[in-house]
């Protein structure tokens, strides 16, 4: 039977691409620096906050835990493209920038959810309210 080898890294020291923006190499605890190629990052974002999420709702044993990201600052742009999207765009602590891209459909629909949700406007009907 073959052994699962991990690499345990319990600290981040630094972060930075490489000067062709081919690699992002992180400085970890552990003596070489890693080095991620610019095709798994888009899956690595969706793994590790997935991750985070199940992590918090198992050590916190409830499954009702949500996984949330401070927010400095946010912005609603268009997209650049000719696609019919809005980009929403939010900073968090320390500069770093998460950007979504949202149907323009969606904008209303999202507009009616904040107004209930910030008590701007009645919770009569909430039914509505739900993940799109």
């Amino acid at each position: 039977m073959s052994q699962t080898v991990a690499l345990a890294i319990d600290s981040l020291h630094g972060f930075e691409l490489t000067e062709d923006g081919q690699y992002l190499m992180l400085q970890s605890n552990q003596p070489d620096r890693i080095a991620l190629h610019c095709s798994v990052m888009h899956q690595l974002l969706a793994a590790v906050s997935n991750a985070i999420g199940w992590s918090e709702r198992i050590r916190h044993k409830k499954q009702s835990v949500k996984f949330a990201m401070p927010c400095e600052a946010w912005e609603i742009g268009e997209d650049a493209g000719v696609a019919p999207h809005l980009v929403m765009t939010f900073r968090l602590p320390g500069g770093a920038e998460l950007s979504f891209q949202v149907a323009r459909s969606q904008a209303r629909h999202m507009t009616e959810a904040l107004a209930v949700a910030t008590g701007l406007a009645p919770a009569d009907d909430i039914s509505g309210i739900r993940l799109q």
